[in-house]
């Protein structure tokens, strides 16, 4: 009788393996979920924010609903996106990437941290990611972080991204941050990789 117990809890954890193994191949290892968007250090100088609205939506992704107004038109805009990790407050994370932004989207060669940024927030808008010159009208956006433009792996835990445009003279066009959070999928694996 014990022998056959044996039996079965060694088909269970074989079951389990085989499952594990199964879903790490067909997807991510982690989930993604964006809390919240924040423009801040509002009002701007020249430009106008209209709104800037985060739509919290049941089992999709949350979305930024933004309207922008950029009166001037502009060939030179500073990028600076920031990444924070939370442990007790939020530090810096691994990059900071820091380009000019006309140069960047008429650009194909990019390194790793600048081709990650351009996939997750330029890849979706073909009318904003084309070159300079840019501005003197109104930017509608509709915006969400699909979890399939982010790198295979993420640690878990909670973020802060800031990310900033500016004019040449350091005059600030637009500031968002992102706040989200990365789980790890499976109950085994977040119990061994810590």
């Amino acid at each position: 009788m014990e022998n056959r117990n044996n039996v079965y809890i060694m088909f269970g954890i074989l079951m389990y393996a085989f499952i594990q193994v199964a879903c790490a191949e067909s997807e991510k290892n982690y989930d993604v979920k964006v809390t919240k968007f924040m423009c801040i250090d509002t009002p701007y100088q020249r430009s106008v924010l209209h709104y800037c609205k985060t739509i919290v939506r049941r089992n999709r992704p949350t979305l930024l609903n933004l309207s922008l107004t950029v009166p001037e038109s502009f060939d030179y805009v500073m990028l600076k996106v920031s990444a924070e990790y939370k442990f007790t407050t939020f530090r810096p994370l691994l990059f900071d990437l820091e380009i000019e932004g006309c140069e960047f989207l008429s650009s194909k060669a990019r390194d790793p941290a600048s081709a990650i940024a351009y996939s997750v927030v330029f890849e979706k808008y073909k009318n904003i990611a084309k070159p300079c010159p840019h501005g003197n009208r109104t930017y509608n956006i509709e915006y969400w972080v699909d979890p399939e433009t982010l790198p295979k792996s993420v640690p878990a835990g909670d973020y802060r991204v800031t990310t900033t445009f500016s004019f040449k003279d350091n005059v600030t066009l637009f500031k968002l941050q992102t706040y989200g959070s990365t789980r790890r999928k499976g109950i085994f694996r977040s119990m061994i990789e810590w």
